[in-house]
C-alpha cells in the first residue's frame, strides 16, 4: 500500500490540525485503487455500511469524513508516534450545512492510523521474505521460525510449565495423530496410553462449518480402521491437511485435531475429553490457528501481494516540526490486530476462546498475514519485532494473561499484587459471552478449560458460571444489551438455572465485588452465606463459643480426588445437611473428577431476603429502563432485565430483591458492618448495592422465583434504603417462613 497526493498534501503536509477529506464518493475511488491506504479504508467502510453515498443522487452528502492529526506523548518503551484519525460526519456538521436524508444513525467506522519512524520497527521483513504466500513451505518460513526458536531460547515467561515439568510428567492427550511419516502418507490415529510419544505435539483451532465430514471424523466403526491404516490423506480436509504440514514445518511429528482425537457420536468419550481440553491446549508445543476460513476446507495459506503487507511507507518532502525530521516513516491501522485477527471466522467463535488463551503460543494463519503469540510476543509479518505499545491494547491483557494461565502453582497464578483473577474473570465472560456458539448445552463447558484453572488458584468453589465466594454479588451479572424478547431455551441435556449468566445469549457483565464489609446482604435458610450445593463437597457448621448469637459458618471438605479446596473440616464441628441435599446413602460424598466441570445436588439457591414490588419503565432521554417503587418513593433506579419487558411506552410490573449493599460515608471513606439501622451520624452517606429482578413460579412450589433481570441502585440514606428491605405480601407469611429484620425465604430457581 502507499499514500496518495491528496492524502500527503492535504492530512500529513497540511498546516491546520483538522480538515474534512475528499467532497465526493468519485474523487475517493481513484486513489482508493491506486492503493491509498487512507483511501481504500475509507472507501471499503463506505461500500459496505453505506454504499447509497456512492450514487450520484448523495452527491451534495460529500464531505462526509473529516480527519485531523497529533503527536501521540511519547511514555515509557513507546516509540515516537503520530496519529491521523479519520471519523463520520454527521450531515448537521458538514461545511456545505446539508441536512442530508441518508439519516443519522449511520455507523461508519472510526479509522485511526498510526505513523511509526521507520527505524524504530526494524527489523522489518523483504518483500522476498514475505513471499506471494503465508504457505512457510513455499516462503521459507524465516518469520515462523525466528519467532518459535527466540520463544525456546530467550523468552523467560514463555513455556514456563513445560520447562519446569519433566518429560516423563508432561500431560499426554488420550489420542493423537501420528504425523511423522512421508507427505501425504496415511495419518494414523495412535492411543496414547499404549503407544509412546517421543516428543511433542501440536494443536488446532478451526471452524467445522455447517457440512459434516464424517469421512475423516474418528467413529466407533472406524477406530480400528484409522489406527492400523490410518487416514487417507485425501480424505483429510484441507484444513486438517495445512495444519499437518505447518506442524511438520515445525520439526513436530504429533498433532491433536479434535474430530480425529474425540469419538464423534459418543456421549461418553466427548464427556471424558472435554474436560480435559484445558490440558490439551494448555500442554500444545504451538496452536496453530486457521482464522479465515468459515468451514472445513477453507484452509490456512492465502495468496497475496507481499507490498500490501508492509507498513505503509511515508517519506516527508520537507522538514515538518510533525515528523521531526525523520526521513522515513511507517504507517499501520491502529486497530489491525482488531479487526484481522479477533474479528475472523474463528474468533468469534465461543469455543475458541479458550482456546487462544490456553495455548502456551499460537500462529495465527490469517486472510493476508501470519500473526504470533506468546506470553512475551504479539507480532505479524507487517511487523515481526512485535506491535508497538500504542498498537497493544487488545493484544497486551490476552497476552498477560495466556502468561499467567501457564503458571502451575496457583500462588504464583493468583497473583500477589498483580491484577486480581476475578478482574480476569469478569474480562474474560465479557469477551466469551460475546462470541457465537452453535451448541447452547456446551456454553460452560466451552469455558471450563479457563475457570477450572481459575478455580485452582482461587480456592474458590464453582458452578454453572459463578462463584461461591459472594455469591450474592455474583448473582447481580447482567446483559449488556438487552435484545431479547424471550428468554433462550435450554436444551433438556444441559438444564441451566436462571441465575446462570449462561442462561442467556449475548455480552454479559459480571457485577462488581461490593465490598468485604457489607452494610446488608441476603443469607440463605440458616442464615449463613450464600453456597452452592455442589456434589463431592461435605458442609460442616463450624463450632461457635456458646454466647454467639451468630449462625455457624459453613466448613467445606473435599474427597481427596477433588482436593481444590484444602480446607479441612473441624472435628469438633457439627455436620448438618447442605441446603438442598438429600439425607440416607444418596446424600454421601460421591468421589468425583478434578478436571470434571462441578455438578450441583440442587440448583435451586435457598435464599433469605425482602422480595419487593416495583415496576419498570423505559426512560426515551436515557435509553434505558428504571426500576419505580410500588409505595411511591420517587427513585430512579438503573434495571437491566434479561429480555425486553415488553412495549416501551408502558409500564411493566415486577418482583425484586436486593442482594448486598454497602456504606458510603462522605467525606471520610468508611464502611458501616451490621444491619440495617438508623445512625447517628451527622455526616452524609450513600448506601451502594445491586440486586436482581424476579418472577414466582408456581412449580415446584410458589416459594420458588426465577430471575429476570439486575438492578443497581445509589440512595441517600438508609431511611430511603429502608424502603427497599420490604416484603410484599409478608402478613400471610407463617414465622418460619419470614423475619423482619431478614426478610422471607425462597428459591432461586
Amino acid at each position: 500500500m502507499k499514500l496518495c497526493d491528496y492524502c500527503i498534501a492535504n492530512v500529513l503536509e497540511s498546516k491546520v490540525s483538522w480538515d474534512y477529506h475528499n467532497h465526493s464518493y468519485d474523487a475517493l475511488t481513484p486513489s482508493s485503487k491506486n492503493r491509498c491506504l487512507f483511501c481504500s479504508t475509507l472507501r471499503k467502510d463506505i461500500r459496505r455500511v453505506a454504499p447509497w453515498l456512492k450514487e450520484s443522487d448523495y452527491a451534495e452528502s460529500w464531505p462526509v469524513y473529516r480527519w485531523s492529526i497529533r503527536s501521540l506523548a511519547k511514555i515509557r518503551e513507546s516509540p515516537e508516534t503520530v496519529v491521523v484519525t479519520f471519523r463520520y460526519v454527521p450531515p448537521a456538521q458538514r461545511p456545505n450545512g446539508a441536512t442530508g436524508d441518508e439519516g443519522d444513525d449511520i455507523q461508519l467506522p472510526t479509522r485511526t492510523f498510526l505513523l511509526f519512524p521507520e527505524e524504530d520497527l526494524q527489523p522489518l521483513p523483504s518483500l522476498t521474505q514475505l513471499g506471494q504466500t503465508t504457505d512457510p513451505n513455499k516462503n521459507g518460513g524465516d518469520l515462523i521460525r525466528t519467532w518459535v526458536e527466540t520463544c525456546d531460547s530467550t523468552h523467560t515467561d514463555c513455556m514456563r510449565r513445560r520447562k519446569a515439568t519433566p518429560k516423563a510428567a508432561r500431560f499426554v492427550p488420550s489420542r493423537l495423530l501420528d504425523i511423522s511419516g512421508p507427505p501425504k502418507s496415511p495419518i494414523r490415529v495412535i492411543e496414547t496410553a499404549t503407544t509412546p510419544i517421543h516428543g511433542p505435539y501440536c494443536s488446532l483451532s478451526h471452524c467445522w462449518g455447517l457440512l459434516k465430514f464424517t469421512e475423516c471424523e474418528l467413529h466407533d466403526n472406524n477406530r480400528n480402521q484409522f489406527m492400523t491404516e490410518g487416514v487417507a490423506w485425501n480424505l483429510l480436509t484441507k484444513n486438517f491437511q495445512q495444519a499437518i504440514e505447518v506442524a511438520r514445518f515445525l520439526d513436530v511429528g504429533y498433532m491433536w485435531i479434535d474430530s480425529l482425537c474425540i469419538i464423534q457420536g459418543s456421549t461418553e468419550d466427548w464427556k471424558r475429553e472435554a474436560t480435559k481440553m484445558h490440558l490439551v491446549y494448555r500442554n500444545s508445543y504451538c496452536n496453530i490457528a486457521i482464522v479465515d476460513a468459515g468451514d472445513k476446507n477453507g484452509g490456512a495459506f492465502r495468496d497475496r501481494v507481499p507490498e500490501n503487507i508492509l507498513p505503509t511507507l511515508y517519506l516527508p518532502k520537507a522538514e515538518l516540526p510533525m515528523f521531526g525530521g525523520k526521513k522515513a516513516w511507517r504507517v499501520v491501522l491502529k486497530d489491525m490486530w482488531e479487526t484481522e485477527l479477533l474479528q475472523s471466522f474463528l474468533y468469534v467463535r465461543a469455543w475458541v476462546f479458550q482456546e487462544r488463551m490456553l495455548a502456551p503460543r499460537i500462529l495465527h494463519f490469517a486472510r493476508n498475514q501470519v500473526f504470533w503469540d506468546c506470553p512475551s510476543l504479539s507480532a505479524c509479518e507487517a511487523l515481526p519485532a512485535g506491535l508497538p505499545r500504542p498498537m497493544d491494547n487488545a493484544a497486551g491483557p490476552d497476552r498477560h494473561w495466556r502468561g499467567r494461565l501457564q503458571i502451575e502453582k496457583a500462588d504464583d497464578l493468583a497473583g500477589g499484587n498483580d491484577q486480581p483473577l476475578s478482574a480476569y474473570w469478569q474480562t474474560a465472560v465479557r469477551k466469551y459471552t460475546s462470541c457465537n456458539i452453535t451448541n447452547r448445552g456446551d456454553k460452560l463447558i466451552a469455558l471450563w478449560g479457563i475457570a477450572k484453572l481459575v478455580k485452582d488458584a482461587m480456592l474458590v468453589e464453582y458452578a454453572e458460571g459463578l462463584w461461591e465466594e459472594n455469591l450474592e454479588d455474583q448473582l447481580a451479572w447482567r446483559v449488556a444489551e438487552c435484545k431479547l424478547h424471550k428468554r433462550p431455551v435450554t436444551p433438556a441435556t444441559r438444564k441451566i438455572p436462571s441465575w446462570s449468566w449462561a442462561s442467556m445469549d449475548g455480552e454479559i457483565i459480571v457485577a462488581d465485588r461490593l465490598s468485604d464489609r457489607k452494610h446488608w446482604t441476603v443469607r440463605d435458610h440458616n442464615g449463613r452465606p450464600l453456597s452452592l450445593d455442589l456434589v463431592g463437597v461435605k458442609k460442616y457448621a463450624r463450632a461457635l463459643p456458646s454466647t454467639s448469637n451468630e449462625p455457624a459458618p459453613f466448613l467445606q471438605q473435599r474427597v481427596k480426588s477433588d482436593s481444590a479446596v484444602p480446607t479441612k473440616a473441624s472435628k469438633s464441628g457439627t455436620q448438618i445437611a447442605g441446603p438442598g441435599h438429600l439425607t440416607g446413602e444418596d446424600s454421601k460424598v460421591k468421589k468425583i473428577d478434578d478436571d470434571a466441570e462441578p455438578a450441583l445436588h440442587n440448583s435451586s439457591i435457598p435464599i433469605q431476603g425482602h422480595i419487593n414490588c416495583g415496576m419498570l419503565t423505559f426512560d426515551e432521554v436515557k435509553k434505558a429502563w428504571l426500576l419505580h417503587l410500588d409505595n411511591g418513593q420517587s427513585l430512579d433506579i438503573e434495571a437491566y432485565p434479561d429480555t425486553i419487558p415488553g412495549s416501551i411506552e408502558k409500564e411493566h410490573p415486577t418482583q425484586f430483591v436486593v442482594l448486598s449493599a454497602k456504606k458510603v460515608v462522605r467525606p471520610k471513606s468508611e464502611v458501616f458492618d451490621g444491619e440495617p439501622e438508623d445512625s447517628d451520624n451527622d455526616e452524609e452517606i450513600d448506601i451502594e448495592g445491586h440486586g436482581i429482578l424476579l418472577k414466582n413460579v408456581s412449580t415446584p412450589h410458589d416459594d420458588h422465583y426465577q430471575r429476570t433481570g439486575a438492578f443497581r441502585f445509589r440512595v441517600a440514606t438508609v431511611e430511603v434504603f429502608h424502603t427497599l428491605l420490604v416484603t410484599v405480601g409478608s402478613e400471610g407469611l407463617a414465622s418460619k417462613e419470614f423475619d423482619s429484620k431478614r426478610g422471607r425465604k425462597f428459591w432461586l430457581d
